[in-house]
């Protein structure tokens, strides 16, 4: 039995541009996580202090298909801080054969509408996911896809569909344990009147020393779906 990464807390910071608005978003993330992994199993937990601030008003999803904060036009600059929406997971993990270097993921997730829908920044509902990845390693390459489909709780305001989700990537490992990357995201309309988001990404990720990891990334929109550009960076630290 092993325990990996029992509790983290992770500080992340985001800048979001849309289509069509004037207006740049501004997301800082604060998860505290709790994770236990024992051989093919593992737990997750973790419990968001969100502050989001924009010219429009601010509306923070953390739905699959939309987990960005986006912005409406608006008068003044709006600034919102509380709790966000808590998450739960458990998964398993199957290596059929340790030689061929490749596992596959079965991930089923609930997410409690913890976060305060009146300061916008959760939707106050309570949504669910079940989520298929497989991560295969060549040399200093590694390939990993994600398939998933996320069942949404709907609120007064607006009628979410479900919807299907996936992700591509490719990252090569690098010296001293550093990693660069680029992944692909695609997903269905959450709503009736949405587009469908479409994005691309890369990432760098280093360790800044025993206890602490940074992460960084730049994404591009390609459909009116998602953010025209995202940048944003975090620091994740260890207990």
């Amino acid at each position: 039995m092993c325990f990996q990464n029992l509790l983290s807390r992770n500080t992340a910071h985001s800048l979001s541009s849309y289509c069509g608005t004037p207006d740049t978003t501004s997301l800082w993330r604060v998860p505290i996580n709790l994770s236990y992994r024992h051989t093919n199993f593992g737990f997750f937990a973790s419990m968001p202090l969100l502050s989001a601030s924009s010219n429009g008003d601010i509306n923070v999803s953390n739905k699959k298909a939309m987990n960005t904060v986006s912005t409406s036009f608006g008068k003044g600059q709006n600034s919102e801080f509380g709790i966000g929406d808590i998450t739960l997971s458990g998964s398993l993990y199957i290596t059929p054969d340790v030689r061929d270097e490749i596992s596959y993921r079965l991930t089923g997730i609930v997410k409690f509408g913890t976060a305060d829908k009146t300061k916008g920044l959760g939707t106050g509902q309570d949504d669910f996911f079940i989520e298929g990845g497989v991560v295969k390693q060549l040399d200093e390459y590694i390939l990993s896809g994600t398939l998933g489909y996320e069942f949404s709780g709907d609120s007064p305001d607006l009628e979410y569909d479900d919807v299907l989700y996936g992700t591509a990537g490719l990252a090569k490992q690098l010296a001293m344990q550093r990693q660069i990357g680029t992944y692909l995201y695609i997903s269905e309309a959450l709503t009736a009147d949405a587009d469908a988001p479409l994005q691309l990404a890369v990432f760098y990720s280093q360790p800044a020393s025993k206890t602490r990891n940074i992460y960084l990334f730049l994404s591009k929109g390609l459909s009116d779906g998602s953010p025209d550009f995202s940048l944003g960076g975090s620091m994740q630290f260890y207990f």
